[in-house]
């Protein structure tokens, strides 16, 4: 139709489909190139994490593909980490034969087991009878006798761990505290991922996925029924790492008014694969960065764009360092714009299916200036961009570390059920969802550098 922005489905579609090169670079989506977290071979856990090569890898391929689009002042900016990053280096979680169950038991090996952050194991192994706990949605206080063993509660989420955070933790440190020495989380989604979320549980916690945990789950209701005790071995080396840095990559388009700037983010570190977390908003605004630095899409405002680390590690947050370390540049900004999982396909369950549409998401205004809301509402009908009717003020996430700048912060996020998971891969993408996103973006971005300071900030 009669759209203002030429970012092509080509473009969009050599970012997030057709360029192997991608899963090298940019999503890091082939384990052979990750460095696994600097783990030993075999290990279960794998992304661009700051703090560690694959990420720094990401951030000099970003700056790369910056300075190719001709944006100016491109600088990859190390700075050190304010806290000690906890990391699993090695885990297993087994289950115990019993000669009781029949000739030929043997030991199972859960593959899918993942400990959670925090997670300590005094001597590096725990042996102990299981017993389920129910579901973590069970009103009141667990009855069940815990002590000395581990406790199984089983998760739904409805739209990703994120939504099952406190309830996990709260029930976690609750059987704690009544004498489990750890807790299993059953964590129902498709298949058998890796889930990597949850923490603070007051002792050591793993997560297991879906086929994982039926097969735990019938085990102890057969051995129930027979009057025996399931016993699982877990064993954990984990460490906290300190003197760990962390790298954000900026590039300038010079706008008519240098004076004032929009800062555009996306974080590009990421757990497992990453694609929508935050792969699909690097992708964009890479593809606004390109379309920007051509002259006649130049615009009203200079365009500070960043591609910031530290999303996924404690105490090496990108947005506040870079906030830190660039006072002249942020006291010109006006607003800032995140892009974070912004074409995921919807993904529902009962059965478990993806829809030929993106998951809906919510678009959150900081200081809710109408003038943006207004342009937010056009922008959305411009381009189909799937988000919630209603925008809220609320905006988790990178736009924290911007707050400082007492400025309006904009984003569209949504956390849907491969949220920090192992299924968050390439093909849960919608390409015309990308598409989407990037004029939606675009045309916001634009916009708005044209609005007085006023409009924007009333």
């Amino acid at each position: 139709g009669n759209l203002p922005y030429n970012i092509s489905t080509p473009l969009l579609v050599r970012l997030l489909q057709h360029l192997p090169r991608i899963h090298d670079m940019v999503f890091m989506l082939q384990r052979e190139v990750a460095d696994r977290l600097s783990a030993p071979p075999g290990t279960k856990a794998w992304g661009r994490i700051t703090g560690f090569p694959s990420a720094v890898a990401a951030m000099n391929w970003a700056a790369e593909r910056f300075r190719a689009a001709g944006l100016q002042k491109v600088e990859v900016q190390r700075y050190d980490g304010t806290a000690p990053v906890w990391m699993a280096r090695s885990w297993e979680a087994r289950v115990l034969p019993d000669a009781a169950f029949g000739n030929g038991s043997s030991a199972i090996v859960l593959e899918s087991a993942l400990p959670t952050s925090g997670s300590q194991i005094n001597g590096g192994t725990i042996t102990a009878p299981l017993v389920h706990i129910g579901d973590v949605t069970t009103e009141g206080p667990v009855t069940i006798d815990v002590k000395g063993r581990v406790a199984v509660q089983h998760l739904k989420p409805a739209s990703g761990a994120y939504s099952e955070r406190t309830r996990v933790s709260t029930r976690a440190r609750a059987v704690a505290a009544f004498g489990a020495v750890a807790v299993i989380n059953v964590v129902e989604q498709t298949g058998n991922m890796y889930v990597r979320d949850f923490g603070n549980c007051g002792v050591p916690c793993f997560n297991v996925g879906t086929d994982a945990g039926r097969f735990l789950e019938e085990v102890m209701t057969r051995a129930a029924h027979a009057g025996r005790e399931v016993r699982i071995q877990l064993s954990l080396q984990a460490e906290s790492l300190t003197a760990l840095s962390g790298h954000n990559v900026v590039g300038i388009v010079p706008g008519t008014n240098t004076g004032e700037n929009i800062i555009v983010n996306a974080h590009g570190d990421g757990w497992f694969d990453a694609a929508g977390d935050n792969g699909d908003g690097f992708a964009a605004l890479l593809a606004m960065a390109r379309h920007f630095a051509k002259p006649e899409h130049a615009p009203a405002r200079t365009l500070v764009f960043v591609i910031s680390g530290g999303h996924h590690s404690t105490g090496l947050n990108g947005p506040a360092n870079f906030v830190k370390m660039n006072p002249a540049l942020t006291k010109q900004t006006v607003l800032v714009v995140n892009l974070e999982h912004v074409a995921q396909l919807a993904i529902r369950g009962g059965p478990w299916r993806a829809e030929p549409a993106e998951q809906p998401m919510s678009f959150g205004i900081s200081n809710q200036s109408p003038f943006l809301i207004d342009l937010g509402k056009r922008a959305r009908a411009r381009y189909g961009f799937n988000l919630n009717e209603n925008f809220p003020a609320n905006v988790p996430g990178d736009l924290g570390g911007y707050e400082p700048l007492g400025v309006a912060r904009v984003q569209a996020i949504h956390s849907g059920p491969m949220y920090h998971a192992s299924g968050d891969v390439l093909e849960s993408i919608s390409v015309p969802g990308l598409e989407r996103a990037a004029r939606f973006f675009t045309y916001f971005v634009s916009e708005a550098a044209k609005a007085s300071r006023g409009e924007i900030n009333p």
